[in-house]
């Protein structure tokens, strides 16, 4: 076993037990599959995310809407997600949990290609895993950013309340988003308590 690149075909026994990889050609098509590994990488995590986003609206589909004094928190975890996700007939769960088992293994499998050292292999992985990014590079961050601005999003609140979140808005600081969230949270309570 090499532990230093080395530019070679004999990879011997690749991986598993019984793909012996000894000649120019199998090496090639051993890069070949693996730089198709690598692009299918990259799909799986353009389609993790359309998954994630079926789950999640689901999930809002079935949580009820929140009265007034409901805390900011649960809006964001909602109460319901665990028995959702517990559930038998969950398939859209069930399905989203094995294609991350499926995804994971795959970078597990690329990566130990890589460990093998070899400079064809990894040049392979590498031209796979830019060609996977060129294609599907865009769509990812296009959801990213549909699910950063749907993150943004601010909670309906009547006139009074608008100054609160206009001033929360300004005020830049250190302080994480679930500290500011119950700090909303307290604002709104306090407010309401004063109107009743």
């Amino acid at each position: 076993m090499h532990m230093w690149y080395w530019f070679g075909t004999d990879l011997g026994s690749f991986l598993f037990p019984g793909y012996n990889v000894n000649t120019i050609w199998g090496l090639v098509a051993t890069c070949f599959g693996l730089a198709a590994l690598a692009v299918l990488y990259e799909a799986m995590k353009v389609s993790q995310i359309h998954l994630q986003q079926t789950v999640i609206r689901s999930i809002s589909r079935t949580t009820s809407a929140s009265s007034e004094n409901s805390s900011l928190l649960s809006r964001v975890t909602p109460k319901n997600f665990r028995s959702y996700t517990r559930c038998g007939s969950c398939s859209r769960w069930t399905l989203q949990m094995l294609h991350w088992s499926l995804h994971t293994a795959l970078g597990y499998i690329l990566m130990l290609a890589v460990m093998t050292y070899n400079a064809y292999i990894t040049i392979a992985l590498v031209i796979g895993a830019c060609i996977g990014y060129g294609i599907f590079g865009p769509t990812l961050i296009q959801l990213n950013m549909q699910y950063f601005h749907r993150k943004q999003a601010v909670v309906e609140c009547d006139k009074n309340c608008e100054d609160i979140v206009a001033n929360l808005q300004r005020r830049e600081s250190a302080v994480s988003i679930v500290a500011e969230q119950l700090v909303t949270e307290a604002n709104i309570e306090i407010h309401l308590q004063r109107d009743a």
